[in-house]
């Protein structure tokens, strides 16, 4: 009777692991319930993290599963299947995964391989935090990598500054404290920036939590790798959306002490190894003042207003708390990244209600940017300085074009050339808010060709595409300043003075900031310090080739960003 008994419950239990896996998985293997297990070449398992990226993942040992879209398996020319992996060398490489086109190395972190031990020239910065550090999808447009090309831009002697993402889909600061302590000591940081505390939100507002290690608590390996578990957390996840915030309301002002003993953990074990900690605001879509506005926003959509309310309280408190920590101490500092609750008019700028696009990621990039390059001297400031306002939508909207001139190289170019060109969807990745990604994308690619390479828009054939590419992007966001800027400045280089005028007056019109902002000023300085890529050298052959019909696996196997790091950083 007994083994009988033990059979049936076995049977019933694989039955639901079955039918939760499924419901998981779908059609999609991107959603592989395997994914967090030791064969996924993206995540695996750590008995302190929980979970963190793959150390070693382009080894051969490392399991992959062929890439599918939509049911069908996609393969060469020769109709072998296109992995999921793809690596020039044993140091980097790209995944592919229900993220979008990851780039990772072997040590484990986001973004190209770099040397454990710290050259002496080197002025090292490590970003730790959850998705928003880690990034959206864009390899080229997560925040650090852009602040890293920003930076060395500006570097004026033999110095190279790097920027390590140290950023984990999902962390939260227990997760990014333990990190911390196990790894990122030992890669001896000149800085560290911190901007965990969106996935603490729901922590915070759990009923029992007597102590931190309950708050800090990881599931068993055993557990999560249950498909029954994974299924019931996503759901419950998902539930939280429309969860009244009185739910947890009242344990908030209490469960914030375990959120402040992991961020000071860091902070007193980082000052005593003089590692200085700039605490950055928490982006987000959400504004101070009544929430009833929000509702108008395609990101918001699902969202009680409960659940905003209560987000928007957590979110002020996390950031008010991070600027009250950072005047406690001597080397501690805290930074307002452009896309806090004090900047208006972000829609275009987030892909849902925390996460920045590439474009919102260039904005708190630039940012951070001015902070760090006027606190520690690293060279030319290119006259931008740092500071802690209230933006208005128009503020905003000159900060990101600013920003394009700051970051622009080759991974901005093949990026943006790649989203303009493709409806703003450049890997297997939707985003929510397609529209946004593919106007900005737009500028960005216009704006960087002119600069890169300023003949080409005198071409006929670019001429029309240009036009043609600068029309969709006003008629995506028809109040969106820049658009009208950069069409007037391309109409302007090529001598068409009416056309030129009528566009920079509609751009003046909806933003008068833009008026005191010079094309051939900031064109010059750009060119001062901008290395042309090697790997570029053929214009028309480059935008041919992101043009043709878009297959999935055909971006993912070019235009790899690692080609030209090493180049674009010698001085």
């Amino acid at each position: 009777m007994f083994f009988f008994t033990l059979f049936v419950n076995g049977v019933i239990f694989f039955g639901l692991e079955w039918i939760a896996g499924s419901l998981i998985q779908g059609d999609n293997i991107y959603k592989n319930v395997g994914m967090m297990d030791g064969k996924h070449p993206l995540m695996e398992f750590d008995g302190d993290l929980g979970y963190q990226i793959r150390k070693q993942a382009m080894g051969k040992l490392t399991h992959m599963f062929p890439m599918i879209v939509e049911k069908q398996k996609i393969t060469d020319i020769s109709g072998k299947p296109i992995s999921t992996k793809l690596s020039f060398t044993y140091q980097e490489g790209i995944i592919r995964s229900e993220n979008g086109d990851i780039v990772v190395n072997s040590l484990g972190y986001r973004g190209p391989y770099f040397k454990k031990n710290k050259s002496p020239n080197t002025f090292r910065i490590v970003a730790m935090g959850g998705s928003t550090t880690a990034g959206m999808y864009e390899n080229e447009l997560t925040y650090p990598r852009l602040l890293e090309r920003m930076l060395n831009r500006a570097v004026t002697g033999k110095q190279k500054i790097e920027v390590i993402n140290a950023g984990v889909w999902g962390y939260t600061s227990c997760q990014v404290m333990k990190r911390y302590k196990k790894e990122i000591v030992d890669l001896e940081p000149d800085v560290i920036l911190l901007m965990s505390g969106w996935n603490d939100i729901n922590k915070m507002r759990e009923s029992g939590i007597k102590k931190k290690s309950q708050y800090c608590m990881n599931h068993h390996p055993v557990l999560v790798r249950s498909n029954i578990f994974r299924f019931l957390r996503l759901k419950i996840s998902e539930g939280f959306k429309n969860k009244p915030s009185e739910l947890g309301i009242n344990f908030f002002q209490g469960n914030t002490k375990y959120y402040l003993e992991n961020l000071r953990e860091i902070i007193e074990d980082a000052e005593a190894k003089g590692t200085h900690i700039v605490l950055v605001s928490l982006p987000s879509l959400f504004e101070r003042g009544n929430i009833d506005k929000f509702i108008r926003y395609e990101q918001f959509s699902g969202f009680s207003l409960q659940e905003i309310g209560y987000r928007q309280s957590a979110l002020m408190h996390i950031n008010s708390l991070k600027k009250k920590i950072a005047n406690e101490y001597k080397h501690v500092f805290y930074v307002d990244n452009g896309l806090s609750p004090l900047t208006k008019g972000k829609s275009q700028f987030f892909a849902d209600t925390i996460h920045p696009t590439g474009a919102g990621n260039r904005v708190l990039a630039f940012q951070l940017f001015k902070y760090l390059n006027e606190k520690y001297k690293f060279g030319e400031t290119f006259g931008q300085k740092y500071s802690e306002e209230n933006w208005s939508k128009n503020k905003l909207e000159l900060e990101y074009l600013k920003s394009i001139f700051a970051s622009n190289q080759t991974e901005d170019l093949s990026f943006s050339a790649c989203l303009a060109l493709h409806g703003g969807v450049c890997t297997h990745k939707q985003v929510a808010i397609t529209k946004h990604v593919h106007m900005t994308g737009i500028n960005e690619f216009i704006l960087g060709s002119i600069l890169q390479f300023p003949l080409v828009s005198k071409s006929p054939d670019f001429k029309s595409l240009f036009e043609n590419l600068m029309r969709k992007a006003i008629d995506l966001s028809p109040d969106f300043s820049v658009s009208y800027w950069i069409f007037g400045t391309f109409y302007s280089i090529n001598g068409e003075k009416e056309l030129a005028r009528k566009y920079l007056e509609e751009a003046f019109k909806i933003n008068p900031l833009l008026k005191d902002f010079s094309f051939i000023k900031n064109a010059n300085k750009f060119l001062k310090n901008f290395r042309q890529d090697p790997f570029i050298f053929n214009f028309r052959k480059f935008v041919e080739f992101v043009k043709r019909d878009y297959v999935p696996g055909a971006h993912f196997m070019k235009y790899n960003f690692h080609l030209s790091v090493g180049y674009l950083n010698k001085k």
